[in-house]
């Protein structure tokens, strides 16, 4: 049996350093969801975390990341976007697609967590 991929060696590196590192832990916010791209389910796994409301990492075996953050709504907004979200993850199957929420922000990171577009 062969080890982790690159990519999931890059977001467990990133977990660890987070838990180590104080300073390396506030580039990203509370509950983010680090998700290896190479993952067969990523899209499903992000999708799902971001139309709960959760931030995602999408790493890439460089390091590189896509960091993900859904605007905060308020409680019945939310619960209607959770509902989209199932209704949209039943229909199609497309495990590599990642659908996110309206207004959620999208930023390019290097493989130090240091923004490189937004």
């Amino acid at each position: 049996m062969s080890g982790p991929s690159a990519a999931t060696q890059a977001a467990l590196e990133k977990v660890l350093k987070g838990i180590e590192d104080p300073a390396f832990e506030r580039r990203y916010p509370d509950r983010a969801h680090f998700i290896p791209a190479d993952h067969p389910r990523h899209g499903a796994m992000a999708s799902r975390a971001l139309f709960a409301g959760d931030p995602v990492v999408l790493t890439y075996p460089d390091g590189r990341e896509l960091l993900f953050v859904p605007e905060h709504v308020g409680a019945l907004a939310a619960l209607a976007l959770l509902l989209l979200g199932r209704v949209l993850l039943r229909r199609r199957k497309d495990a590599d697609v990642v659908r996110f929420p309206p207004r959620t922000h999208i930023e390019a990171r290097d493989s130090g967590g240091t923004p490189i577009a937004a």
